[in-house]
């Protein structure tokens, strides 16, 4: 007879938080399974539950993780002594880099059933933490600008940025026949994003 698996285990939840984000990074969210993941800890179908009420909530803390790690990222950059157009730079190629290493995890960060069709209020919370500090160095590259200005140019960057990593990732960005790539495509759009946002 086959011993039951224990529906308790030291630390499930971060167990369980590995392991699925071990499988997104493999295969991405829409097929995750608790209970394969619940087996693959070692404990019984149910004792993930304990932790997670249903799927939605699970997929709702990897995000979250996701976004704690890459603000992580985002506050060293903010505090950096650097330049506001410097520090722009730098916050945008993070989040492209981090979009490149980390691809299915963001597609359940921004485009996930987390986020439709209804946003997680805390999932907003991290969303408007990285506005406001794309938002703050605009505003001290270009003092006196309106506030609704200010706003507009925050999102024209953040839509250059957020546009260019998404499309890279489906592989619907394509150079030149013939063109020989002598810049990093991701710097250089960056930097005219930059260009744009602090323009006089």
């Amino acid at each position: 007879m086959t011993a039951k698996k224990p529906y308790h285990k030291e630390n499930l939840r971060r167990d369980l938080l590995e392991a699925g984000r071990t499988y997104i990074e493999a295969n991405g969210h829409l097929g995750l399974s608790i209970r394969t993941l619940a087996q693959q800890v070692g404990v019984s179908p149910g004792a993930p539950y304990h932790h997670f009420p249903d799927r939605r909530s699970f997929l709702l803390a990897l995000a979250l993780e996701g976004f704690k790690e890459m603000l992580a990222g985002t506050e060293a950059i903010a505090e950096v002594a650097d330049t506001p157009a410097g520090k722009l730079r730098s916050l945008g190629l993070a989040f492209i880099r981090f979009a490149e290493r980390n691809p299915h995890l963001i597609d359940l960060m921004y485009e996930s059933e987390v986020t439709t069709p209804a946003l997680d209020e805390q999932l907003l919370e991290f969303q408007m933490i990285g506005h406001d500090t794309l938002r703050r160095q605009i505003a001290s590259a270009v003092p006196g600008l309106p506030d609704e200005e200010i706003d507009l140019r925050t999102l024209a960057y953040w839509s250059a940025i957020y546009g260019f990593a998404s499309m890279r990732r489906k592989g619907i960005i394509h150079t030149s026949p013939g063109a020989v790539a002598t810049v990093d495509v991701a710097e250089a759009i960056v930097d005219r994003a930059v260009l744009s946002a602090i323009a006089s």
